[in-house]
């Protein structure tokens, strides 16, 4: 029964050994390979790597993963949760010319709410899958459990003072519910 167990070495005929070891000793000349040449023709195999390497990559690997996909910080733009009172949240309240910034807003999901500056409505790029309604007053977005998704919007390009602000549309029309001041700088 060692047969199946791997306990023996089974049959072995010395005249095929020693006519393979020939061969590959010659397979080794012509393609110079020294190693084999060293070993007299015997067959080295390939070496044997450590686990330990493989499991410092593979470690390596998920904590790179975790660090980029947000595992090591916080959010940047955070906002209390409130399903009664509308609230908008910048990432900064001073911004260069022409730059990015981000934008938070929340309040009631049943409504239908525009972000203007200075009264133009403003469409941001959303880090989420977010639906746009076109209205008269502007594209309109609703909230996802009283959350709206982070905005990426592109700040005035003239220096002064802006106001950022988050309207409410609904059956009775557009109403501004909150409002930050916004520093334009060079």
């Amino acid at each position: 029964m060692s047969f199946l167990f791997g306990g023996g070495q089974g049959h072995r005929d010395p005249e095929l050994a020693e006519g393979n070891r020939r061969q590959r000793e010659h397979l080794a000349r012509d393609i110079n390979d020294q190693r084999a040449l060293a070993g007299g023709g015997l067959f080295a195999g390939p070496r044997r790597r450590t686990p330990w390497l493989l499991l410092a990559a593979v470690t390596a690997f998920f904590l790179l993963a975790a660090l980029f996909r947000g595992g090591g910080g916080a959010d940047p733009v955070a906002i209390e949760r409130s399903c009664t009172q509308p609230a908008l949240v910048v990432e900064a309240s001073q911004v260069a010319a022409g730059a990015n910034l981000r934008v938070r807003s929340t309040g009631p999901q049943d409504e239908q709410y525009i972000l203007t500056i200075d009264g133009e409505p403003v469409q941001g790029q959303a880090d989420q899958q977010v639906r746009f309604t076109s209205t008269p007053e502007g594209p309109a977005y609703t909230l996802l459990d009283c959350v709206s998704p982070s905005f990426l919007i592109q700040s005035p390009v003239q220096t002064g003072e802006y106001e950022l602000a988050l309207v409410q549309y609904g059956a009775a029309g557009a109403e501004t519910v909150a409002t930050v001041t916004l520093t334009v700088t060079d």
